[in-house]
């Protein structure tokens, strides 16, 4: 495809110049937040003399500060003799306003590190987004290079579009976790269960006495065994289609020798419904999963409601997870992690999300630029395999965000603590997982990395078997497909269509529609890389 920014750009409205008051974007002339003292300011590294600093326009969604000229934003400059302006955005809102400020040609140096696949592709056609060797990230990053190889080595590949690299690769390891059921231990012993259910018919028994046994002791029935992320599929009934080796979201590579096969269309997940349809026919399920989300999922199990969850990761097993734990024990509510169950494929699988993501992309102009660029380089690998870099773009300022307590950067209580007044969170560190040893040894509670021992482990990880990807038929048939097949399940659990013929009709058709496009094109891919 040809690069066609001029082309892109001149065909759009005036009208978008308007909006960009809306867009977040910062000047740097508000107050700086009053942190800083002599004693702590940022020494440079480097003697510029005279050298005027580069500036550099840094956009970001995570965690924007509060304030322009901030007190990390003031560290890094001092440091690298730069000056930065802010593109502050919302995550919520993110992408409309960025959009509107690269059609306006105002081209940020540093992209959002929400940004995904279908955006670097898109961006990258239209000559958006910079290309950059991999040698030179390897020269001018080389410790980030080092820990991204021993992380994974294959991530290289998700920003390799076109015959070149656009960006700066980019891992979130906790995405490799699998997803643990979790159950409300009081209903548990009240049914006369002394550990989580193993298999598959246990949950079945677990679920229909949490239904039908007063498990909350109120002489209503009133309960039921489960509900699901009906708002976000990928993660609707993860442990039961796990059970059967599946998830209808993924690619996975047939043990049969049938190749990649997508998982949605499998018999695998046909089985997996035919169960849920029977579940939901005996009451077990929620039917308001629907509409359900996170919020509704934390709510009715704290209330109560409902016994089991099954899109917990380990660290939601924390007692200061804010998701299902610290509200439950908050009401008495005990909360026990089961073991992935055990079903028909017979083996522990656990639905994983896969640690790959799009690349950190940077402006276009910076091919150009190589000053610019390798300053900028150099800055990212400060931030994110620097312990003092590292710190202060996530912590914030020691004394004021958080308090070292036996080698553990442990977070203030009160407004003024709020990283987003110093500039801390990682805006200014969009690489921030790259380095697990500073997770490890500065963020995460001893008794929490004793969690993750005893009960993060003992299954198998089910992920796609490509992760991210630059895939031309997934952007141009997925909304479709995905529409298509979210409706498909919902209706096939629900009981308003079977998963008979119904199931064979939605096959073909997700199929036509583009389905075995995709699943061409995925395949080709991953031959590709098996080749590498």
């Amino acid at each position: 495809m040809k690069r066609s920014k001029k082309c892109w750009l001149g065909n759009m409205s005036i009208i978008l110049m308007v909006a960009l008051t809306t867009a977040g974007c910062a000047n740097g002339n508000e107050a700086a937040t009053q942190l800083p003292t002599s004693n702590n300011k940022q020494e440079s590294s480097d003697n510029f003399g005279t050298e005027a600093p580069i500036e550099i326009t840094w956009a970001n969604s995570i965690n924007p500060p509060d304030n322009n000229n901030n007190y990390v934003q003031q560290q890094i400059e001092s440091k690298f003799n730069v000056k930065i302006k802010n593109v502050r955005l919302e995550r919520s809102t993110w992408k409309e306003k960025f959009n509107v400020l690269l059609a306006s040609g105002q081209i940020p140096d540093i992209f959002p590190v929400d940004a995904d696949m279908t955006d670097m592709a898109t961006w990258a056609d239209q000559g958006l987004i910079a290309s950059i060797p991999r040698e030179e990230i390897e020269k001018h990053m080389p410790k980030y290079a080092i820990h991204l190889k021993a992380e994974d080595p294959g991530a290289w590949e998700v920003g390799l579009y076109q015959g070149k690299y656009w960006g700066i690769p980019k891992v979130w390891p906790p995405g490799n976790d699998g997803l643990l059921p979790g159950y409300n231990e009081n209903w548990l012993k009240e049914i006369g269960y002394n550990e989580p259910p193993k298999t598959l018919d246990e949950l079945h028994d677990v679920l229909t006495k949490f239904v039908n046994d007063d498990p909350d002791g109120n002489d209503r029935k009133d309960t039921y065994g489960m509900t699901a992320r009906g708002q976000l599929p990928i993660q609707m009934f993860t442990s039961i289609f796990s059970a059967y080796g599946v998830s209808p979201y993924l690619f996975i590579n047939d043990d049969d020798g049938g190749g990649v096969v997508y998982g949605g269309i499998t018999e695998q997940t046909r089985s997996a419904l035919k169960t849920l349809n029977q579940w939901y026919e005996e009451g077990l399920i929620d039917p308001e999963f629907i509409t359900a989300d996170n919020h509704q999922i934390n709510e009715k199990f704290v209330n109560q409601k409902i016994g089991y969850v099954d899109n917990l990761g380990w660290i939601s097993y924390y007692k200061d997870s804010a998701y299902i734990t610290k509200p439950a024990l908050e009401k008495g509510i005990q909360v026990v992690a089961g073991t992935p169950l055990i079903g028909p494929a017979g083996k522990p699988y656990a639905f994983s999300s896969g640690s790959r993501q799009a690349p950190l992309m940077l402006g276009v102009q910076l091919e150009e630029d190589d000053k610019k660029r390798q300053k900028i380089e150099q800055i990212l690998e400060w931030v994110s395999t620097n312990p003092e870099g590292w710190l202060m773009t996530t912590q914030g300022v020691e004394g004021v965000n958080y308090d070292m307590v036996e080698g553990k950067a442990v977070p203030r209580t009160g407004t003024e603590a709020n990283v987003n007044k110093t500039g801390a969170g990682s805006f200014y560190n969009p690489l921030v997982w790259i380095n697990k040893d500073f997770i490890a040894e500065y963020s995460t509670k001893q008794d929490a990395l004793e969690l993750e021992e005893k009960i993060n482990r003992g299954y198998i990880p089910l992920r796609d078997d490509l992760q991210a990807a630059v895939l031309e038929t997934k952007t141009k048939y997925w909304p479709h497909l995905q529409t298509l097949q979210d409706t498909y399940l919902i209706k096939a659990v629900i009981g308003e269509e079977n998963t008979d013929s119904d199931f064979d009709t939605f096959k073909a058709q997700w199929l036509k529609t583009g389905g075995q496009a995709l699943t061409d094109e995925v395949s080709q891919v991953y031959a590709e890389r098996s080749r590498n």
